[in-house]
């Protein structure tokens, strides 16, 4: 680890696995070694990716929109996970959106 807490709504970069070199949110803390985590767009809030923490990176940023959000059991969405990371600047690891 290097640091930073695994806590929801961090941002953290894989650097492990078929998901490597991509940026997601951390949604749940499962144990001390995995959490689950999401990215909104190939990785669903619906279905998030267990993942242990020694293959991630946590990043400074912390998302307070989803943290409080999953703190008041209230439903995240896709959209919302996409469009923080987006406003944090995370935006490479991200396919591009569909003109529709």
């Amino acid at each position: 680890m290097n640091g930073m807490n695994f806590e929801p709504g961090r941002i953290v970069f894989s650097r492990k696995g078929r998901d490597k070199g991509r940026y997601f949110v951390v949604l749940y803390l499962v144990d001390d070694h995995y959490v689950l985590i999401a990215d909104g767009c190939l990785r669903k809030v619906e279905h998030p990716k267990k993942k242990k923490v020694i293959h991630l990176e946590a990043k400074p940023q912390l998302l307070e929109g989803v943290r409080q959000k999953l703190a008041e059991g209230k439903t995240i969405f896709d959209s919302e996970v996409r469009n923080l990371l987006e406003a944090e600047g995370y935006t490479d690891s991200l396919p591009p959106r569909k003109e529709g």
